[in-house]
């Protein structure tokens, strides 16, 4: 494995529960020496992507502020979606939510909270989730070649999001092209417990799928409306679509 793939590894350990960690444990948990662990964490910190909170202890750098920040203002998908979820928010009152495939994951960068009674929450904007857990996700996995799927999903445990079911590879594989075939996928609180979901792709100017746009209610309201809200969903996603394509922001 190449030292860009051991530094990509390493990064992917600092989530909001575990912000910090030390040589031993990135050794330990990335199975790499321990020196190959100091080093990565010295070049790293070095690059600014890290930085020593305290003796022996690293946590993510101000670089990565940084960096976000430049992605952010730069990339056109989240303006451009931006307007389109929060329409769709206003006819519905249920959350919608914009997620884009990173590295076997789902990344949430973009959501608009309901304002029905008691509306979900929806996934934490910048929280990364296993893709096969949620619709957003699936929506995703659904557009990768069917070698690549079956060498990622068979061979190791899937569990839903909740931990308290393992999900069959082949069942996946199977749902997978039903998603790629109807264009949506569902969720009947899978993810989360009482809440409903339906997801579909946003196509980039070159016609492939470059993120997902989900709408998340409570079952009780989802049940019995969800073929409303998937035609409503695919329809919003191919606005977001045309404005990717579009050069006139403002329409």
């Amino acid at each position: 494995m190449s030292t860009i793939a051991k530094a990509g590894r390493l990064l992917d350990l600092f989530s909001a529960a575990r912000p910090e960690w030390g040589v031993s444990e990135v050794a330990v948990s990335l199975g790499i020496p321990r020196s190959t662990a100091h080093f990565l964490l010295a070049s790293l910190t070095e690059a600014g992507l890290l930085q020593v909170r305290r003796r022996g202890r690293y946590e993510l750098g101000w670089r990565v502020v940084e960096l976000a920040e430049v992605q952010r203002s730069s990339s056109p998908l989240a303006p451009a979606a931006r307007p389109v979820m929060e329409n769709f928010v206003r006819r519905f009152g249920e959350t919608v939510c914009l997620g884009v495939f990173l590295r076997e994951s789902v990344l949430f960068i973009n959501k608009v909270v309901g304002d029905a009674p008691l509306s979900v929450m929806g996934p934490r904007v910048g929280g990364r989730y296993e893709a096969h857990g949620f619709a957003s996700g699936r929506a995703l996995l659904a557009t990768r070649p069917q070698q690549t799927l079956e060498e990622q999903l068979r061979g190791r445990e899937l569990r839903n999001p909740a931990g308290n079911s393992v999900i069959d590879p082949d069942e996946l594989l199977r749902e997978l092209e039903t998603i790629r075939r109807d264009g949506v996928a569902f969720d009947y609180g899978e993810a989360v417990p009482d809440v409903g979901c339906v997801a579909t792709g946003i196509r980039g100017p070159k016609g492939d799928v470059v993120a997902s746009l989900s709408l998340s209610a409570p079952l009780r309201r989802f049940s019995g409306h969800e073929s409303e809200f998937a035609v409503a969903m695919r329809g919003a996603a191919a606005k977001v679509s045309d404005r990717l394509s579009s050069t006139d922001w403002s329409a």
